[in-house]
């Protein structure tokens, strides 16, 4: 290994260079930055000469495979050493160095080895001398940033001090010695043309940059120019004119001849600074005299320079005249000090001569020349400086030769021409001219007053000078202040005899009034005296008059009458000074507008329209022009300063500027209508006139566009507007492509502006039809695309061709690439509208973008190339950005594509991949918009175009693998990837992951950066299935999900402040973290349900394998280094994680306070602008504005207590109608004010104003669309759109109007607003994580894909803080509303969310709710029902659904609170609780009385209302509050409302509840329920004619199509309860006599229906009928059975009425009674015995609850009677019919088998035989009811009528009722002898013992009317049963009542069985 010298190793200066332009002008440096200048010094001091000679160490060193050169060692290549020698020969370069740049060239130039000599050569040597130049430019940025900070300062950074050190250590002497070299320099012999012409190039460059370095040391004084060193440069210049050096010799070329003229200018421009002739004017003025020692240049010096200049000669050389001039100038300075005579050397010298030879040889020309050339102005290096040496020779030869307005031969004009080309353009030398204390200005303020003096006489040249002193805010105030404070005005006058008033002083007086030539209207008065200037004839002398008048009134009295004398150049003149300092200056553009209005234009008595008159004026100048190129240029800066002040003042400019119609525009009748704008041929025409004869860079068509541009932007809605934007887009931005421009960079000046106004046409908020057809025009024109697809469809390839050509500008390269910036801007705003707002055909746009036709490339193919431009990031960030919303655009008109790769090749898709893999990587902190742009298209990829994301993170391309298909854009992106060879490890995921593994770090420092990554990381989630082996490799990467959960705890441990204490940026950050809580959330959401599917799919997979006998493992198992999310989640469920996220996240930001602070500032500032408008005064406010605030000031003047006020203002003397208004307004105003800052407004008319004004809500249609991120989002939620208020207030131009002094309250009005913009971020933010917290829970909790075995739970102990946490936080939200205060949208979506979760919550419990917790719940859905109740009537657009769905969600949250109230009974609760409970319900009923207006709301208000009302509370506590508050006629109309026959079950069982108290009942009558009902059973159930006689009916009942069963059941059931609650009343009597008919014989056929006895199957196997024949019913069926024998049972006990109204109908019906009794009576077979084939009932599930009640088991365990017989017809398979089952042996005592299919008892199955047995019940209750009643008619007449006696059941039906009834109770009781029957099975042995009771008196009426007498065989069967009945029931003490009265029955139908079973009697 060979050893080099450390001097030899640089580190590229083009990086530094780079650092050091991108440091931040502060003292706070990069400490990397400092760290790169200390180890760079000796470079910065040595520069080039560290670029060392050849030797012959260095080239033996490279003989060695290793070089070691400090801390850094080359890696020697043969290949590359012998290119290093050739390149060490040509630059004459150290052998080492060589080898380095070689290797670094080829490398960053892509050159390759084998390329020919020349290229190579080429490549390396443009390498070298860039790396020379950078290093020259770092030095210069050093000095340039040192001298911005403050280089003298004490403070000091690492800039300041390398600037000092470089100094110190000799930087000076260095740089003559490296331009000395420079100058003798020599290229190699060998060199060829073309190399030598590159050396020769960027040598010259090197010697500019040498000689800006050491310009800057000199003119800041860094250093001290000595007079040797003066001598040296000075020799140095003369040899350069005297081409004795080889400066000549190097100019062969245009760049190289203008890099050589550039350095004499340079030299020359520093031997005049050095001279330092601005001490030499501080000593004129301070009268110094000159002394050695205090100045640099000693008289000996001046001697010996003396000696030089006098060589040199101006006549022969032109480049030595102005060196002449300036030592002309410094010795006339040094000869006029005090104390000349003393220097006998000075005043040998003849500094006169050297005057008149510069003179004679036009110096002052060659000034000109300079400040003309493009030398300065192209410059990157001091051009202030430079030009500031200009500006103090001019000074210094002003005040040296005193030169004043006498001279005639043209040195004045040179000199002021001088002077306008040093101040055109330099503020800093502007702000030094205005500044008094600026000394080294004096002379040429001296001169500027002297014009003055002579104004308006001589107006041409101060106009001329004032244009150029006005560059800046402050010089062009000042030039305006200059020339309004004129104290004089000048005119020629003629001398008469009289004339004089002091001849010694020449002052003169005119005897009458005298009139300015040229300025009509101005007058001087008589008796005016003026001092006479000079003569200009005999008798004719300038006279300065001592008579004020405004020198900006004068100018503007000149403009408008030269109008009519058409004299161009002075008009222009006067006009760009107006140009140049309303530009500038705001305040003086509204000074130039109100200058009509000032008394001293009154007093000139000229017309026009007040203070619009310069606007009127200057527009008709514009309608007036001629198309030349003068009137060209007039109506540049005509236009110009017209859309200066159209921004001031929008509304009066526009109105004046349009009614003059300065473009001619031929506009028809129609404004609408696109044929009535057509385009002005004269605007075309003169627009190419400037384009192509004057010298201004376009500045018509500029200024065109600005005023275009500014019409929109004041939202200006006229024909004539309109017309301008098309001509600008139909005709600028079409043409202006094919234009002759002189300097072609000027095209892409108006390429970027009218691009802009094309932007503004796309993004207007405003809407209209004019508007509509704008956008039609811009986006069916193919010109306008044709046009923006050339700017755009190009590749980085050709840009950088461009840059590297010698023949393209610079300039024109930068204005192409900002034009493919905008164009992509406008392309990203037209796709996106797209988007946004599809239609079903594709616009022609569209088509354009998205063929493959477009011209020069594709779209798609520019977009994809642009993301690896890294020359320039904004092209980079707009080419991201429209690739996404292309991808998304793609997804929806996929039928117009042909590929999802979008015909790009692997090569371009490899380039896409690795150009995002890169920003990813490294732009997140140096570029965050390009890394945000990238990742949000790899998002819009992921969601819109699978396959393409696909192939973009796939490194590995397989050949068979085709991305796409003719058929479909989107292909199985999974199978594409499982059909590749080997899916690696992609480089854009590990980027992507990169950013994850730092997300503990971005969550604080940027958190936006971490979201945009989780919502790619989401977006892949969401679309799983196409992306399982990319989520494997996420999920694979180390510790990814401890990343995401650590994330969630670190934004749990922050604590977040009120938004109002908060800035934009914190707020932002803040709403970041919460977005970023949601998008982690929902990737484990989304990832939790995936895994569950997967087993879920893979558990189906094994159970068919095993099935087959093929067990195979096909899980697939989480390959996640570190801890799985199932770890992690069931870890938080063991920890506060759970309950920390739900406080955090439920908790709202939302204040009412801050909005309503907004509100009220915000109508304070509406009522301000109203004020102002009642003065007349419509300021700064944009049209759109101004008409809203009209608007809304015509409506406050018509509202009634402006009325009052009014009359009350009038009784105060205000005679004024238009005064009274301005003060009401006034007064209004300041009420609001007060309000503003916490002083309340009473009560009364101004209240009642200001309320009217704060709901008015003019400012919140401004509402932000926010088109920044693509995804993220809460910002749309923005309630003001800060921006556009600001502009459309014009607030930035308040402070120079009027309305100065309210800016302030304006500004604290957009305070308070950014507050609520900050309060509804967070809010939303909150809102999409609170939600996100929802999903995960949800999918977590969730067993329906999983055994219960493996079910996640959350203990109660954490749902239940959770529960209370949100309970808290949601009455906190309620709290802070109030409806007359209003509410955003999002804090409605804010409290559905909550009450959401809290929904959930109560439904996860495992348990039933602690009676705490539902009283809570209860609470806080009461108030948050009370206040959205007073919110409905009020919100309109979409937050009307808002409000109603979460007002649904609170119904839902309440009725499962009163449901979990009621779980396990109310015995549990305790008396306390139950109080609360009760008083919580009584304050609800009101509440849910008033929501049932809507369908949705009505279900879920009734069905808790007749909760509470049947286990709360009593009917003396609930009947008043719903008599007072129920709209009980509403609710009955919604039963004849045919879309809510949903709710007619609901509201039916409702009735039910109030028809079971009396005054219920009579209100259900009073208010029509009986026809409701009516109505109803016509309506939906059979419309049967009620002529239809029972027999027909009962005959037909098998036809009867089936009806909403439960409308028939409930109606009966309410009928049934309002009888029983009416009792005796007339009333009841009413009811019954209109029901019975109605029921029994209009409806007869129903009751027929539900009486209908299905026929029990025969036991003959022979004869069996298929079963499906037979009839199949449900539970619902069954229950509608038992409503309708309720309803018989009920009616029948009126026995008159129910004779009088049934006749003979009742016989059929206890007929159809019987035989149904006979078919129960059936089921006597015990479980297990023979059964029939077939099952007697099928009655399958039908309901969801049914369904789950089947999974549940047998609660009675009885295997007899109906019992036993239910589950055979309760088969729930739906491939299993009823036929299909055959009897079978049972095996076991609980279980069937039925053709297969298992028939087990369950609890449905029990169900059905408890319905059956109650059915039981009522059929023999009806028929007791018939036999009593017949027994009591038999005795009052005497005897029995056995013809009309009732129909009764023969003695075998009920022996088979008592039969089953006996068997049941014994079989229970026998199996609970021991332990305690429950309460329901208790109740149903009660029932069955009733059943036997009333059957055994049915009995015993038999045997009496029939006359006979038990069968033996009977009575001992009966016996033996009774024996184990009563056996069984000795422990159970609850059947003992029923059981004494079933033995009374007992005793007298079997009487004998007293003498039998005396003993057993005896016992009970």
């Amino acid at each position: 290994m060979a050893t080099a010298d450390a001097s030899l190793w640089w580190d590229p200066f083009s990086l530094l260079l780079t650092d050091l332009e991108n440091a931040p002008l502060s003292d706070d440096l990069p400490p990397n930055l400092v760290k790169k200048l200390k180890a760079n010094h000796a470079w910065f001091v040595d520069t080039v000469f560290l670029f060392k000679l050849p030797s012959e160490k260095s080239k033996a060193a490279l003989d060695s495979q290793f070089v070691k050169i400090g801390s850094h060692q080359l890696d020697i290549k043969p290949e590359l050493k012998d290119k290093a020698l050739t390149i060490s020969s040509y630059l004459c370069l150290d052998e080492v160095q060589s080898y380095i740049l070689v290797e670094r060239s080829l490398k960053d130039n892509n050159v390759a080895l084998d390329s020919e000599a020349h290229e190579y050569v080429h490549a390396v040597l443009i390498h070298y001398y860039i790396e020379r130049q950078c290093l020259l430019k770092c030095t210069r940025s050093i000095l340039m940033l040192a001298l911005s900070l403050g280089i003298d300062s004490e403070e000091g950074n690492g800039i300041k001090e390398e600037a000092r050190k470089l100094i110190s250590d000799g930087l000076e002497k260095k740089l003559i010695y490296v331009l000395q070299d420079l100058l003798s320099s020599n290229p190699p012999e060998e060199m060829d043309v073309d190399l030598f012409s590159l050396w020769a190039e960027e040598t010259l460059i090197e010697d500019n940059l040498v000689l800006d370095i050491l310009f800057l040391a000199y003119c800041e004084s860094l250093c001290t120019c000595k007079g040797e060193t003066w001598k040296a440069l000075c020799l140095l210049y003369k040899g350069i004119l005297s081409g004795s050096s080889n400066f000549e010799n190097l100019a062969i070329s245009t760049e190289a001849l203008r890099s050589s003229y550039h350095a004499k200018v340079q030299l020359l421009l520093i031997l005049i600074e050095t001279l330092d002739l601005e001490s030499l004017l501080r000593m004129v003025h301070d009268e110094i005299p000159f002394r050695n020692g205090e100045s640099a240049i000693t008289l000996a010096d001046i001697q010996e320079i003396e000696a030089i200049i006098s060589t040199l000669n101006a006549f022969e050389t032109k480049e030595v005249g102005p060196l002449i001039l300036a030592w002309a100038v410094f010795l006339c300075l040094i000869s006029s000090l005090p104390g000349k005579e003393e220097n006998d050397i000075l005043m040998e010298i003849d500094h006169v001569g050297y005057v008149r030879q510069a003179f004679e040889a036009s110096s002052l020309t060659y000034f000109v020349e300079i400040l003309e050339s493009d030398v300065l102005k192209e410059s990157d290096g001091p051009v202030a400086g430079y030009l500031s040496v200009l500006r103090t020779i001019i000074s210094a030869f002003i005040a040296a030769y005193e030169i004043n307005l006498q001279m005639e031969d043209g040195t004045l004009m040179l000199i002021l021409d001088i002077l306008c080309k040093i101040y055109q353009g330099e503020e800093s030398l502007c702000i030094q001219f205005w500044d008094r204390g600026s000394f080294i200005d004096g002379p040429i303020r001296c001169l500027l007053c002297n014009l003055e003096s002579e104004f308006p006489f001589r107006t041409v040249e101060l106009v001329r000078l004032l244009s150029s002193l006005c560059e800046g805010t402050w010089p062009a105030e000042c030039v305006y202040n200059f020339l309004d404070k004129s104290v004089g005005v000048s005119s020629l006058f003629e001398i008469a005899n009289n004339s004089f008033r002091d001849v010694i002083s020449q002052t003169v007086e005119t005897n009458f009034p005298l009139h300015v030539h040229g300025l009509e209207g101005l007058v001087i008065p008589s008796k005016t005296c003026g001092r006479i200037l000079r003569l200009v004839g005999e008798n004719t002398a300038l006279v300065r008059w001592e008579y004020t008048q405004s020198g900006v009134l004068v100018l503007l009295m000149r403009l408008a009458q030269e109008l009519y004398f058409k004299r161009n150049e002075e008009v222009l003149l006067i006009l760009n000074l107006l140009s140049r300092m309303v530009t500038f200056s705001m305040a003086v553009c509204f000074a130039l507008m109100d200058i009509g209005s000032s008394l001293h234009f009154q007093s000139t008595g000229m017309s026009g329209q007040n203070n619009m008159w310069v606007v009127e004026m200057i527009s008709t100048l514009v309608r007036r022009l001629s198309p030349t190129p003068s009137g060209a240029a007039l109506m540049s800066v005509a236009i110009n300063t017209l859309a200066k002040m159209l921004k001031c003042s929008p509304f009066h400019v526009a109105e004046v500027a349009l009614k003059a119609n300065m473009f001619d525009f031929e506009i028809g009748n129609n404004g609408s209508s696109s044929e009535s704008w057509l385009l002005s041929g004269k605007l075309a025409k003169m627009l190419i006139i400037d384009c192509e004869h004057n010298d201004s860079d376009c500045t018509l068509t500029i200024s065109v566009l600005d005023f275009t541009l500014q019409f929109m932007e004041s939202g200006v809605k006229n024909d004539g507007v309109l017309a301008l934007i098309v001509f600008s887009l139909q005709y600028v931005l079409v043409n202006h492509v094919y234009w002759k421009y002189k300097l072609k960079h000027t095209r892409w000046r108006v390429t970027l502006k009218v691009l802009e106004v094309l932007k503004r046409c796309i993004t207007s908020t405003c809407s209209g039809n004019l508007d509509e057809v704008i956008l039609d025009r811009i986006f069916c024109d193919s010109s306008i695309h044709n046009t923006l697809f050339q700017i755009v469809c190009t590749t980085p390839q050709t840009l950088e061709r461009l840059c590297s050509s010698r023949l393209i500008e610079l300039t024109e390269v930068e204005g192409l690439q900002l034009a493919i910036c905008s164009v992509l801007d406008v392309l990203f705003i037209m796709l996106s509208k797209f988007t946004k707002d599809t239609s079903s055909s594709l616009p022609i746009f569209h088509q354009a973008v998205f063929s493959s036709a477009t011209k020069p490339i594709p779209l798609v193919a520019a977009l994809v190339s642009f993301i690896s431009y890294s020359r320039n990031p904004q092209i980079q960030v707009g080419a991201a950005r429209v690739l996404s919303v292309f991808l998304m655009s793609a997804d929806i008109i996929q039928p117009y594509l042909f590929g999802s790769s979008f015909g790009l090749d692997d090569t371009q898709i490899g380039d896409l991949r690795h150009g995002i893999s890169d920003i990813i990587l490294e732009q997140s902190v140096l570029n965050e918009d390009l890394f945000v742009a990238v990742v949000n298209l790899l998002t819009s990829a992921a969601r819109y175009q699978p396959a393409f994301l696909v192939a973009v993170l796939s490194t590995k391309v397989n050949k068979d693998v085709q991305l796409s298909n003719s058929a479909d854009v989107k292909l199985p992106t999974n199978e594409v990837l499982s059909r590749s060879s080997e899916f690696e490890k992609e480089s854009v995921v590990d980027a992507v992951l990169h950013h994850v593994r730092r997300s503990n770090d971005l969550i604080n420092s940027n958190p936006r950066i971490l979201l945009n990554v989780l919502n790619f990381l989401r977006a892949l989630w969401q679309d799983a299935a196409r992306y399982l082996d990319i989520l494997e490799c996420v999920k694979g990467s180390e510790n990814f999900w401890r990343n995401l959960s650590s994330s969630i705890t670190v934004i749990l441990s922050a604590k977040a402040c009120p938004p109002e204490n908060l800035t934009e940026a914190e707020a932002e950050d803040f709403g970041y973290r919460y977005q970023c809580e949601s998008s982690i959330l929902e990737i484990m959401a989304h990832d939790v349900f995936l895994q569950k599917k997967l087993l879920h799919a893979e558990s189906l997979v094994k159970q068919a394998t095993e099935s087959q006998g093929k067990i195979q493992n096909t899980g697939r198992t989480e390959k996640s280094k570190g801890e799985s999310l199932e770890g992690i989640l069931s870890a938080w469920c063991g920890s506060s994680v759970w309950g920390d996220l739900t406080k955090s996240l439920s908790h709202s930001e939302y204040d009412t306070s801050l909005y309503l602070r907004a509100k009220v500032a915000a109508s304070s500032v509406t009522a301000l602008v109203m004020v102002k408008l009642a003065q007349g005064d419509a300021g700064s406010l944009s049209v759109p504005l101004f008409e809203k605030s009209h608007i809304l000031s015509n409506k406050l003047r018509s509202h009634p207590a402006f009325s009052e006020v009014l009359a009350k203002y009038s009784l105060r003397s205000y005679s004024a109608e238009k005064e009274r208004n301005y003060l009401i307004l006034s007064d209004l105003y300041y009420h609001l004010q007060g309000e503003v800052e916490g002083r309340e407004i009473g009560a009364g008319s101004f209240k009642a104003l200001s309320q009217f004004l704060i709901e008015s809500n003019i400012f919140q249609t401004y509402r932000l669309k926010y088109d920044g991120d693509l995804f993220i989002t809460g910002k749309d939620a923005y309630m003001f759109d800060l921006e556009c208020i600001r502009a459309d207030l014009g607030l930035d131009f308040w402070e120079y109007s009027t309305w100065k002094d309210s800016k302030a309250i304006a500004e604290t009005m957009l305070h308070h607003m950014k507050n609520v913009n900050s309060m509804v971020f967070l809010t939303s933010s909150k809102l999409s994580a609170l939600r996100a917290l929802r999903s995960v829970l949800t999918v977590y909790l969730d067993d329906s894909l999983e055994a219960k075995s493996t079910a996640q739970e959350m203990s109660d102990q954490l749902v239940f803080p959770c529960i209370d946490n949100i309970c808290q936080n949601f009455l906190d939200t309620v709290e802070l509303l109030a409806p007359e205060l209003g509410a955003s949208e999002e804090i409605f979506h804010f409290l559905a969310a909550q009450a959401e979760l809290l929904l959930y919550l109560m439904i996860s419990a495992h348990k039933r709710l602690p009676p705490s917790v539902c009283i809570l719940v209860l609470k806080t859905s009461a108030a948050g029902l009370k206040v959205l109740s007073d919110f409905q009537p009020l919100v309109t657009g979409s937050s009307v659904s808002v409000v109603s769905s979460t007002v649904k969600l609170l119904l839902m949250l309440l009725l499962s609170a009163v449901k979990f109230s009621l779980v396990g009974g109310r015995d549990i609760v305790s008396v306390e609780d139950m109080a609360k409970i009760s008083n919580m319900s009584l304050r609800l009923l009101p509440i849910l009385c008033n929501h049932i207006a809507s369908a949705e709301d009505c279900r879920l208000s009734l069905t808790t209302m007749d909760l509470i009302l049947r286990n709360f509370l009593t009917p003396n506590t609930w009947f008043p509050l719903i008599q007072n508050h129920l709209q009980l006629q509403h609710v009955i109309l919604k039963l004849q409302d045919r879309k809510s026959l949903e709710s007619v079950p609901i509201i039916m069982k409702f009735f039910l509840t109030l028809a079971r108290v009396r005054q219920g009942a009579e209100m259900l009558i009073n208010h029509g329920f009986l026809s409701s009902l009516r109505f109803l059973f016509t309506e939906y159930l059979d419309d049967r004619s009620a002529s239809v006689t029972m027999a027909n009916s009962l005959s037909n009942s098998s036809d009867i199509m089936e009806k909403p069963k439960q409308i028939w059941g409930l109606g009966s059931a309410v009928i049934t309860a309002m009888v029983q609650s009416l009792g005796d009343s007339s009333a009841c009597s009413d009811v019954v006599e209109n029901v019975i008919p109605y029921f029994f014989s209009e409806k007869a056929y129903i009751i027929s229906y539900y009486l209908s006895a299905p026929e029990f199957p025969s036991d003959d196997h022979d004869k069996k009928r298929p079963r499906a024949q037979q009839r199949q019913t449900s539970l619902t069926e069954l229950k509608e059975t038992e409503h309708t024998l309720m309803l018989m049972c009920v009616l029948a006990k009126h026995w008159n009425s129910w004779v009088k109204a049934m006749k003979e109908l009742d016989s059929q019906l206890r007929e159809k009674s019987i035989h149904l009794l006979a078919f129960i009576s059936r089921g006597t077979q015990r479980l297990g015995e023979t059964a029939s084939s077939t099952a007697p009932l099928i009655c399958p599930p039908m309901l969801k609850d049914e369904l789950n009640s089947c999974k549940k088991p047998s609660f009675v365990n009885s295997s007899c009677g109906w019992f036993a017989l239910s589950p055979l017809g309760c088969v729930s398979k739906p491939k299993v019919s009823a036929a299909s089952i055959t009897s079978m042996a049972l095996t076991t005592k609980t279980q069937a088998t039925a053709n297969g299919y298992h028939i087990s008892q369950s609890h449905f199955s029990d169900i059905i035989a408890l319905q059956i047995y109650k059915n039981t019940f009522l059929l023999l209750k009806f028929l007791c009811l018939q036999a009593e009643c017949a027994s009591r008619r038999a005795e009052e007449v005497g005897f029995v009528d056995l013809d009309h006696f009732p129909e009764l059941p023969m003695p075998e039906i009920l022996h088979g009722l008592q039969d089953q009834a006996i068997a049941i109770i014994t079989e229970v009781c026998e199996a609970n002898r021991v332990k305690e029957i429950q309460i329901e099975v208790q109740s149903i042995c009660c029932l069955l013992l009733q059943i036997m009771e009333m059957a055994m008196y049915l009995e015993l009426c038999v045997h009496q009317i029939c006359g006979i007498r038990p069968v033996l065989g009977r009575v001992e069967d009966f016996s033996k049963e009774v024996k184990l009945l009563i056996k069984a029931t000795e422990t159970h003490a609850f059947l003992k009542p029923s059981l004494k009265s079933l033995k009374q029955i007992m005793l007298v139908v079997y009487p004998g069985l007293v003498q039998a079973e005396d003993f057993l009697w005896d016992r009970s």
